[in-house]
């Protein structure tokens, strides 16, 4: 996807001096801004008319400055090109006038809910019988099915074994669920989980959960949390972890 014009310039990451004064308006999801500003994972940037984009390779993308009209024609734009590709473009948005813009325009919006770990240590989460926990390596990521794994959110398998973590409940040669870094930085490590269809119901997320904020703790890491509003299961697991809701912010998508 090439982008040009005078209302969009795409820009590098070595063109910001002070990746944290960017983005620091952002109070939902901050760590996946600068996960790319920091060089932890992969994305692209674009500045604006009024204000400076910054799109995670997940599909996450957040605004700093106040978009004007134009601007969000311009990125409602580029949602549809990212459609056109395959690709996913969802804006986060904590400002009304924004979402009012893009409803104009046509798009959809819902919320999405974020956790920060309330505790000082992890809570320990027994497995059942047949189950075996390991850290997720170049002979087990392979393995992993399912929408939300380290591919989700990172360009590479080698590049998250480089800069990531994950661990993954085993039942033989099986990976029945897992946790991961979703997103890193500096101060921060997100956690993404995913369990098997046919293993669900038995904690297994949560057991792998519970070895990430043990790692993000010993890293000197904040771990957090953050899921669509209707997933009621994400949330229960959160709680049952010691993690606590802090924010709430609309997301706007095609």
């Amino acid at each position: 996807m090439t982008i040009t014009g005078e209302d969009m310039r795409e820009i590098q990451v070595s063109e910001f001096l002070d990746c944290y004064k960017l983005t620091d308006e952002i109070s939902c999801g901050r760590i996946y801004p600068l996960s790319v500003l920091q060089g932890y994972q992969q994305g692209r940037i674009f500045e604006l008319e009024s204000c400076t984009l910054i799109w995670h390779l997940c599909g996450f993308a957040f605004l700093c400055g106040e978009a004007s009209q134009k601007d969000c024609e311009s990125i409602f734009g580029l949602m549809e090109d990212a459609g056109a590709e395959g690709k996913r473009l969802v804006l986060f948005s904590e400002k009304t006038s924004v979402e009012k813009a893009f409803m104009k325009l046509g798009a959809k919006a819902d919320d999405r809910i974020f956790f920060k770990f309330a505790q000082e240590e992890n809570t320990d989460i027994m497995l059942p019988d047949g189950f075996e926990m390991r850290r997720i390596d170049a002979e087990n990521i392979g393995k992993l099915a399912g929408r939300i794994k380290p591919s989700f959110s990172w360009e590479s398998d080698e590049s998250f074994l480089a800069k990531g973590v994950g661990f993954s409940v085993m039942f033989g040669d099986t990976p029945a669920a897992w946790a991961f870094s979703a997103a890193v930085s500096d101060d921060e490590i997100d956690i993404g989980v995913e369990t098997l269809e046919r293993f669900r119901g038995k904690g297994l997320a949560a057991a792998a959960a519970s070895e990430m904020i043990r790692f993000s703790l010993a890293a000197g890491k904040k771990p957090v949390w953050a899921c669509h509003a209707g997933n009621i299961g994400s949330q229960k697991v959160a709680e049952k972890l010691g993690f606590e809701k802090v924010g709430e912010c609309r997301t706007i998508f095609l």
